[in-house]
């Protein structure tokens, strides 16, 4: 046979030969997330994590948000002139904050990726550390339960984000976790989603302890420890000069009636994540899937 003839044959084919020798890649769909939140601006506490989920991997992030955070009228003194509105007389900033800050975190979201809220329009009675003077006192618990069991159930979440109930955490805040381990756990277990409690620590702290609140056999966690993180520092772009901490500042800047927010720009180097008991320990290797992929920035740098 012409040598020619052979060449040509042999290109033709090494093509299909090279596609049969190549390993099946498994494609693997975003996932979609929900968080849940006693205030507007909460979901600062996690936004690298849900910018990373949703702006860079694609995902779906929602926010379920209990209260409007009109308590936060004392914080308001700046929002003043921004939004021409006197915010920190009491009964002006409970009137006109629900609004302005389902606004703020809109654009918060906007920043984030978020794609739906669900707004519970609860009562946002003062700060305190008790748990119960939200679930007990100011808020419809029922409702609040029903409602979001109802939309666990009609949406395949494959995580629930909510914030770590440490003893010295706002009460509303813990009180939103507790609710939400609760919620979950009434589900079949088919269709609970993986719920994480987050904090944010400076690495420059020590390591946190978290073994549970109080009496609240719900919020103990299967470990003393956080399991997963999510790194704000970590470098990219021309030199490794910009980290993510840009987009956590970006995303507390939106929420410009909260000065005691604002307040906490550049702070938090890791979102850390513990993983409930209740999850069963099948649901680890999935939290680890998840939190290994969002290690790496998937910019690529340029040389100039």
């Amino acid at each position: 046979m012409d040598r020619r003839l052979i060449i040509s044959l042999l290109c033709l084919i090494a093509p299909s030969f090279t596609a049969l020798a190549q390993p099946a890649v498994k494609k693997v769909l975003p996932v979609h997330v929900l968080v849940v939140i006693a205030h507007p601006d909460d979901e600062s506490t996690l936004s690298v994590t849900l910018y990373k989920i949703a702006k860079e991997q694609g995902g779906i992030v929602d926010l379920f948000v209990i209260t409007n955070g009109e308590a936060g009228f004392k914080y308001s003194t700046l929002a003043e002139t921004y939004y021409g509105v006197q915010l920190t007389d009491e009964k002006t900033g409970r009137s006109r904050l629900p609004d302005i800050r389902k606004k703020e975190l809109k654009n918060a979201g906007r920043v984030l990726g978020v794609t739906n809220y669900y707004f519970c329009d609860q009562r946002d009675d003062k700060y305190c550390l008790d748990e119960k003077s939200s679930m007990d006192s100011c808020w419809a618990t029922a409702n609040i339960h029903a409602k979001l069991v109802t939309l666990l159930s009609h949406h395949h979440y494959d995580f629930l984000f909510c914030l770590l109930p440490d003893a010295a955490e706002h009460g509303a805040h813990k009180a939103a976790s507790i609710l939400a381990l609760r919620a979950v756990a009434s589900l079949p277990a088919e269709k609970r989603p993986c719920i994480l409690g987050v904090r944010t620590r400076n690495k420059t702290d020590s390591s946190r302890q978290f073994s549970g609140y109080s009496n609240y056999e719900e919020t103990k966690p299967i470990e003393n420890e956080a399991l997963f993180k999510v790194d704000r520092t970590t470098g990219f772009s021309y030199q490794n000069k910009i980290n993510y901490k840009v987009i956590a500042n970006w995303e507390i800047a939106e929420h410009k009636s909260q000065g005691a927010t604002q307040m906490t720009m550049n702070d938090g180097d890791l979102e850390e994540f513990w993983y409930f008991r209740q999850n069963g320990k099948e649901g680890v290797e999935k939290c680890a899937a998840l939190f290994r992929s969002l290690e790496m920035p998937p910019y690529i740098s340029k040389g100039y």
